[in-house]
């Protein structure tokens, strides 16, 4: 398989996080953290600008398209994620001056169930799909499969799982089409979202 994705480097910085912000503003974990459609791709997109920053230094950022049309981080087993600098912890300063921290806030139970289907579900070196993206305009054309394929052919050939997570039910079949593996799902109370654990082993 050709590789059409590429790896994000800091002059991707704003497409990337305009990308992800785009791409889940419709997201239900979004929509709880952040009640207000005016506010919230330009929210969500101060979030994706400051983390992206230590995902584009960790290597663990990848898109494809020209301009960019989907963004997919991924974390590998034996890279450590990237130690944020003093100009990383100022780029952060948007966001907890804003709406998004009381938001996260009130979605801390389903936060934590995120973080703890994780660590059970996934507690040896492994790949995880952190974040997957593609514009609304650019869905229908293979790109989350080239943004995803090619790193489960490496965690084959490593013989390492791979790990995701959504809170988006019709994204359950769209991973499972690459064989991941429903091992957890759980509705939140008092929240309406519902988090879904995805593990693949490796072939």
């Amino acid at each position: 398989m050709a590789v059409e994705h590429r790896q994000l480097n800091v002059s991707d910085l704003e497409p990337m996080a305009q990308c992800l912000a785009q791409s889940f503003q419709e997201d239900p974990l979004v929509s709880f953290i952040l009640p207000s459609p005016k506010t919230r791709v330009k929210t969500i997109a101060k979030f994706f600008r400051a983390v992206g920053r230590l995902n584009i230094r960790a290597g663990s950022a990848f898109g494809i398209g020209e301009p960019l049309q989907g963004v997919a981080v991924w974390n590998f087993p034996d890279k450590p994620e990237a130690s944020a600098t003093p100009k990383d912890l100022l780029a952060f300063l948007p966001v907890l001056f804003s709406s998004y921290t009381i938001g996260v806030r009130r979605a801390r139970a389903i936060l934590g169930q995120i973080d703890a289907n994780h660590k059970k579900h996934a507690p040896e070196p492994h790949f995880y799909l952190d974040n997957l993206g593609v514009l609304a305009s650019a869905r229908g054309q293979g790109l989350s499969s080239k943004l995803i394929r090619p790193f489960l052919e490496l965690a084959d050939s490593q013989k390492v799982i791979a790990y995701t997570d959504t809170v988006t039910k019709r994204n359950v079949s769209l991973y499972q089409h690459f064989g991941f593996e429903l091992v957890e799902e759980n509705l939140i109370a008092d929240t309406g979202i519902t988090t879904y654990a995805l593990r693949r082993n490796s072939r």
